[in-house]
C-alpha cells in the first residue's frame, strides 16, 4: 500500500509540473487567473502624488446625457455598461479630471485585475525606454540579447527587435484562444521555461514579410529588454514607470513559473483602470509626465501612428480605423486591448482617456469608444 502511495504522489508531482495539467486545473484564463503563476510586484510610491482628480463640482456631462444612436439607446454611457458589461469598471478621464468611474460585481476602485494584452502597449513603452537609455537598437536582432536562440532556427538571425514590436516575426504560431489545454498558447500562457520554448519555434515566412499578431512575438520581446537592462521586468517598470508616473497602487507582473522568473511580457500584467489611465496620459502628453521625459516623442510618434500595411498596428498599440469615401482611413484615435474586452482607449484630439477592465470576451469596446467620442465632437 505504502508503495502505490508513493507512486501516486510521484505522478501528482510530476503532473503538477506539467503545462497540460496546469491548464486543465486552471481552465480557461480569466481575470485572477494570475493567482496561480509565480508573481513579482511593481511598487508604486510610498505617497504618490495625486494625478487624476475626482472633483466633487466636475462637468457632469458624461455621467448625465443620455445618447441615442450607433450603440446606445437613449441612456447614458453608465447605464449602457451597466447592461452589457456585467463585471468590471468604467473610468472616462479628460485634461486629468475624473468624469466618470463605474465599478459593476464584485470590482471595485483600485480593483486588481489581470490586463491580458494591454500588457503588450507596456513592454512596448519598456522597449522605447530602454531604447533610449542605449541598451538596445530595435534594428538589432533578436539573437544578440537572447544568444541562445543561435542554435535554433537559422531565421532567428534575421528576426529583429522592431519586427517583434510591430507583429512581423513570420513565426509558426497560432494565437488561439479557445480553451484546449495542448495548444501553443496554452503551452507559452500555462508552461514553464519560456526561454526552452522559444529554442523549439519554426517560421512560416521570413521576418519583416508581413503581420501578424502573436503573443510569441512579445514573449521574446519581454526576455530581450530583461537581458539587455540587465534587471528584471518589474524592477525595471518599478523604476521607470510605476513610480515616475505616480501610480496610486502597486502592480504585479506573472511570471513563467519561480524558477527561470520571465515575466509574462505578454499578457500577465495586474493593475487597475486608475493606474492604466495614466499610461494613456503618458502616451497623449507625448511621453512626459511633470515636465519629466519618461520615454521619447519619437517613439510615441511610432506607437500611436500605425499603417494600413501593418493591419494598424504599432508597437503595441492599434489605430481605430474609419472608411471615408469608400476607403479606410487610420485615424489619430489609438488603443490597447485585452483578451476579454480590457481597453485603455485614447482621443488626443479632444484629450480623452477610457479604461475598462472585467470579463466578457469579444467585446468590442474600444469600437463603443470611438461611436462616444463621435457623437459627442458632433455637438
Amino acid at each position: 500500500m505504502k508503495r502505490w502511495t508513493y507512486i501516486l504522489i510521484s505522478l501528482l508531482v510530476i503532473l503538477s509540473s506539467c503545462t497540460t495539467f496546469r491548464a486543465i486545473k486552471c481552465g480557461n484564463p480569466s481575470t485572477d487567473t494570475y493567482l496561480n503563476f509565480a508573481l513579482d510586484t511593481i511598487k508604486s510610491k510610498e505617497s504618490p502624488k495625486e494625478v487624476l482628480i475626482s472633483a466633487a463640482n466636475h462637468n457632469r456631462y458624461f455621467e448625465d446625457s443620455k445618447f441615442s444612436g450607433r450603440r446606445f439607446n437613449g441612456e447614458t454611457i453608465g447605464e449602457y455598461f451597466s447592461r452589457v458589461r456585467g463585471n468590471g469598471a468604467l473610468l472616462i478621464v479628460r485634461n486629468d479630471t475624473i468624469l466618470l468611474e463605474k465599478y459593476y460585481g464584485n470590482f471595485s476602485q483600485l480593483s486588481p485585475s489581470n490586463i491580458f494584452s494591454i500588457t503588450k502597449a507596456v513592454t512596448a513603452l519598456l522597449c522605447g525606454i530602454a531604447v533610449e537609455e542605449g541598451y538596445i537598437s530595435i534594428t538589432d536582432p533578436v539573437t544578440k540579447y537572447i544568444p541562445e536562440l543561435n542554435n535554433a532556427d537559422p531565421m532567428f538571425q534575421k528576426l529583429t527587435v522592431e519586427h517583434l514590436l510591430d507583429m512581423r516575426t513570420g513565426l509558426d504560431f497560432q494565437e488561439s484562444y479557445g480553451w484546449n489545454p495542448f495548444s501553443k498558447m496554452a503551452k507559452l500562457y500555462y508552461g514553464n521555461n519560456v526561454v526552452n520554448q522559444f529554442k523549439k519555434l519554426h517560421f512560416k515566412s521570413e521576418p519583416g514579410t508581413s503581420h501578424y499578431y502573436n503573443s510569441m512575438a512579445t514573449a521574446l520581446l519581454g526576455v530581450a529588454i530583461e537581458r539587455a537592462v540587465g534587471v528584471p521586468f518589474a524592477q525595471y517598470l518599478q523604476e521607470k514607470v510605476w513610480k515616475p508616473l505616480d501610480m496610486e497602487t502597486e502592480a504585479l507582473i506573472s511570471l513563467d513559473d519561480s524558477k527561470h522568473r520571465q515575466a509574462k511580457a505578454y499578457g500577465g500584467l495586474v493593475s487597475n483602470v486608475r493606474d492604466l489611465a495614466k499610461i494613456g496620459r503618458l502616451y497623449i502628453n507625448k511621453g512626459t509626465y511633470n515636465n519629466q521625459r519618461i520615454v521619447s516623442e519619437e517613439w510615441i510618434d511610432r506607437s500611436t501612428h500605425s499603417s494600413l500595411d501593418n493591419q494598424a498596428y504599432s508597437f503595441g498599440w492599434n489605430n481605430i480605423i474609419t472608411r471615408i469615401d469608400g476607403k479606410d482611413i487610420v485615424t489619430p484615435r489609438f488603443f490597447a486591448i485585452g483578451l476579454f474586452g480590457q481597453v485603455l482607449f485614447c482621443d488626443p484630439e479632444q484629450n480623452l482617456i477610457f479604461v475598462t477592465l472585467g470579463e466578457k470576451k469579444g467585446a468590442e469596446y474600444h469600437l463603443l469608444f470611438d461611436d462616444f467620442c463621435n457623437l459627442i465632437s458632433q455637438e
